[in-house]
């Protein structure tokens, strides 16, 4: 869901969170039952410095993690 900010949310513990989203393009809320949320700021790979290197970590040449379909 790109433009929309998470106003609230409540940890469920195993139902999974709900979270009160906010369309900011719009301004429409929805509110969703989710098992897992993933909060992801921008869309640029700001990794450097971070020593996801020694993590064992895998990232591509633009420094972007490398992600499975689960993620």
């Amino acid at each position: 869901m790109f433009n929309t900010k998470a106003n609230s949310g409540v940890n469920n513990r195993e139902k999974g969170v709900k979270l009160m989203c906010e369309n900011t393009k719009n301004n429409t809320e929805t509110e969703l039952d989710v098992d897992i949320c993933l909060v992801s700021i921008g869309r640029h790979a700001f990794t450097g410095g971070l020593g996801l290197e020694n993590t064992g970590v895998a990232m591509n040449d633009r420094g972007q993690v490398i992600i499975n379909d689960h993620w």
